[in-house]
């Protein structure tokens, strides 16, 4: 039986199809895969520290607003605003010629009650003056006296004097200007210590502890860090941002610190235990949630995809609770082009961020 022609065509067609696609097929196998360039870092063991880091304001230790205790009419201010006052020095006077001239009346009177008095004793004495006008005329003297000492401590009240040594903070007041009891006219402050005071969240108020070191770093002092120690912690939350104040105690004996400067605080806390720590951006979530990171095998040259348990944020990264062993190499740049397995290969080293201790 003979096949026909166009039978024939067709089964050579197939056939040279059928090879072409074999050699197609041999020829993927045999293509090598390239490695995938990363960076990398070594896992290492945290310093034993945490630190919290917040931004703050710089405060005063002390704040003592002054007023006069008399109302009156200013007449000088002999302070500015950042003058250096020691405790009882003069600040303001007051237009004191009305308190004056009530003072000086009142020792006039206290003077005529005091020689009646002298006068009219020895009459008691012998008998020639009746008692009831004895106790008039005592009297008569005790209202001079106590008249006469509430004249003179006005008129001492015109004068406005610092019972603290410290630093001019705030001036309120100006010659001419009337001066309110109550109204705070000068302002001194303490600036021989200074505090930073930042608002600590309440899942974190918890771990702070009197006692514990902070570094401040001022960045109007061109960014100088100092040393701080934590001395007070608020106990009352604000109702509005759920947070708690803490003031960080600072020494600032030049008194180049000044209230008010914009601080960034690191609080530390120290930790019982030790723990391995990566880069923060070298953890990622898979679509289940889980978290992971690329150790690479570097024998092998690939990456392998192995879960972690992530755990507080430390200084310089992360705390890796579980998955992880101290000196691993681990994908910090370029992890987001692999799989499980794939071929690497290292094109830098970056060196850990963990400070020295």
């Amino acid at each position: 039986m003979k096949s026909s022609p166009l039978f024939s065509s067709l089964l050579a067609a197939g056939m040279a199809f059928m090879i072409a696609g074999c050699s197609r097929t041999q020829g993927r196998s045999d293509r090598v895969v390239e490695p995938i360039n990363v960076e990398a870092q070594q896992s290492v063991i945290a310093d034993g520290s945490r630190a919290f880091a917040y931004s703050g304001t710089i405060e005063e230790s002390e704040s003592v607003p002054l007023s006069f205790a008399v109302v009156g009419t200013v007449s000088r201010v002999v302070v500015s605003e950042g003058d250096y006052v020691k405790k009882g020095q003069p600040l303001a006077f007051l237009n004191d010629e009305s308190y004056r001239n009530a003072f000086d009346m009142s020792e006039a009177t206290r003077r005529q009650a005091e020689d009646a008095f002298k006068r009219l004793q020895p009459m008691y004495k012998n008998g020639t003056l009746p008692e009831v006008k004895y106790v008039e005329i005592e009297s008569d003297l005790q209202r001079a006296r106590a008249a006469a000492t509430i004249a003179k401590k006005n008129l001492d009240d015109c004068v406005l004097v610092t019972p603290v040594a410290g630093i001019v903070g705030r001036r309120s007041v100006e010659p001419g200007m009337s001066a309110l009891p109550n109204i705070a006219s000068i302002t001194i402050v303490n600036i021989q210590k200074v505090y930073a005071r930042v608002s600590v969240s309440e899942n974190e108020i918890a771990a702070m502890r009197k006692g514990q070191r902070a570094v401040v770093r001022i960045s109007a002092l061109n960014g100088m860090s100092v040393w701080g120690t934590v001395e007070e912690i608020g106990v009352l939350a604000d109702p509005l941002s759920h947070t708690y104040t803490v003031r960080i105690a600072i020494p600032n004996p030049k008194r180049e610190i000044k209230p008010g400067m914009i601080c960034a605080v690191r609080i530390e806390r120290p930790v019982a235990t030790q723990s391995v720590v990566i880069a923060g951006h070298a953890i990622m979530v898979d679509e289940s949630g889980r978290s992971f990171v690329y150790a690479v095998d570097t024998a092998a040259g690939m990456a392998v995809r192995r879960y972690v348990v992530p755990g507080s944020l430390v200084n310089g990264g992360i705390e890796v609770m579980d998955g992880l062993a101290a000196q691993e190499m681990v994908v910090v740049a370029g992890q987001h082009k692999l799989v499980d397995s794939s071929a690497v290969r290292i094109v830098s080293v970056r060196p850990s961020e963990l400070p020295v201790p």
